[in-house]
């Protein structure tokens, strides 16, 4: 189901506290790029037109935040000095383009120029607010540098999200399986023609099996991931044996997707389940058209006959978060992006366990949900949406292993094609969208696949 992201006022800061700084990158800014062109009073790296501000010695453009600590650090290489001030303002804008009241402090150029030319400046953000930095001379400054260089630590620009995406492929994306995990976690392309628990990538799409499976579903191929989930789940019970004449298969949040018309076409026997319409939560997807509460709204007649689907489809409604103790013995289960709504990422994880026990000895589990591209560490953990981190897949691998069931191989493969280093902000796109802004987060679609024990 296309399932519109819940877009929170999320504070981080506590993580970033107890070690999510580790995921940040240092972003370099412009320091001349707000007053383009004027002279700074401090570096003769500025423009050459007089300066509107009495000396004006540096102004960065404005990054938007999604809440939490930025950090500035600003270094000063071959600063001179003896007299006056050096003025720090950290600036900001409110959602309507308002000024904020400044954070400002005032540093003496001798303590500076002591200092090595380097300061650090922190300010917490709040979320929808933009950020800048500006540096003014007192009139009585003799300061001057060979150059300006500022970074900034915890912005959301797009510069910012495609650093920490790349930070991630280098360090723990391509990162090692280790202990339980070792054999399990594989440095493999990921694939559909032999399709394993993987993400989102470009060269999936490209594959002639992609094209083959979004005819099946009566739609173009596109370069969105959401075509992408639909296409896994069906190949991956292709290839894993489960989409055969007179097998049952379980759905969760099923909403209008069109695998249940599919399922029922290739012989299968589904049980449909959703949100009751009456649920308080499902109010959000039931006012965006997405919530399938009965079978008329969850049949496509493109891709199943009426007789068949009807012969062959039930509905029922279910909550993830309690699973009803009837619903067993079946050959499959499945979900699109469905389980980081149910509240937590603890929650989320719990939900992925429990549907083990829907199905019979060997039977095949296929959830998709959403996979943090930025930070092993800091995520969204609580609310209406949720973003699991690798780590969080590991846990859950472990104690599945534990149990004896057999998860599929996981690879962190996250592509290697322009596509693939693609973030798509807010408002987001139609066309193309593999990997999405979430708060100041780079997430994207992750499917797992799990064999119960035997």
């Amino acid at each position: 189901m296309l399932r519109s992201v819940a877009v929170r006022a999320v504070r981080w800061w506590k993580e970033m506290r107890t070690g999510g700084r580790r995921d940040e990158v240092p972003v370099p800014l412009q320091p001349f790029s707000f007053w383009a062109g004027q002279a700074s009073a401090l570096s003769d790296e500025g423009g050459s037109d007089p300066s509107l501000v009495p000396g004006y010695a540096f102004h960065t453009d404005y990054v938007p935040s999604t809440g939490g600590r930025l950090r500035y650090q600003v270094r000063l290489p071959g600063l001179t000095g003896t007299r006056g001030q050096l003025m720090i303002n950290i600036n900001g804008l409110d959602e309507l383009g308002e000024p904020l009241p400044p954070k400002v402090l005032s540093i003496p150029v001798d303590k500076l120029v002591a200092d090595g030319g380097e300061i650090e400046v922190t300010k917490f953000a709040s979320s929808g607010h933009s950020y800048a930095i500006m540096g003014t001379l007192s009139h009585d400054a003799d300061a001057h540098a060979e150059r300006v260089e500022i970074h900034l630590t915890g912005g959301d620009s797009g510069d910012a999200l495609a650093a920490r995406l790349e930070a991630a492929r280098r360090e723990f994306l391509s990162a090692p399986g280790k202990g339980a995990l070792k054999k399990t976690i594989v440095r493999r392309r990921a694939t559909l023609v032999h399709p394993i628990s993987q993400m989102c990538t470009a060269s999936q799409m490209a594959e002639p099996i992609y094209a083959e499976w979004c005819q099946r579903m009566g739609s173009a191929p596109t370069r969105h991931r959401k075509q992408w989930e639909f296409v896994f789940i069906l190949r991956a019970l292709e290839f894993y044996g489960a989409l055969r004449p007179g097998l049952r298969g379980l759905g969760f949040g099923v909403g209008i997707e069109p695998l249940s018309s599919i399922f029922a076409a290739a012989g299968c026997h589904v049980v449909a389940t959703d949100l009751a319409a009456d649920d308080d939560r499902a109010q959000v997807w039931n006012d965006t058209d997405q919530l399938g509460s009965n079978l008329q709204q969850i049949h496509n007649p493109q891709l199943c006959d009426e007789a068949s689907f009807f012969e062959r489809v039930t509905y029922r409604p279910v909550d993830m978060n309690a699973i009803p103790a009837d619903l067993v013995d079946f050959d499959f289960t499945w979900s699109s992006c469905a389980y980081e709504h149910l509240g937590s990422i603890d929650a989320g994880l719990a939900f992925f366990e429990n549907s083990l026990k829907c199905l019979n000895p060997g039977g095949i589990a296929v959830h998709t949900t959403e996979l943090n591209l930025s930070s092993n560490n800091s995520t969204l953990e609580k609310g209406g949406t949720v973003i699991f981190r690798r780590r969080d897949f590991e846990s859950l691998a472990e104690r599945l292993i534990a149990q004896g069931h057999d998860v599929i191989p996981i690879t962190f493969d996250s592509g290697d094609t322009d596509l693939d280093r693609f973030i798509d902000l807010p408002p987001y796109s139609s066309d193309t969208h593999l990997k999405l802004q979430l708060l100041r987060w780079v997430s994207t679609s992750f499917g797992m696949i799990v064999r119960k024990k035997s």
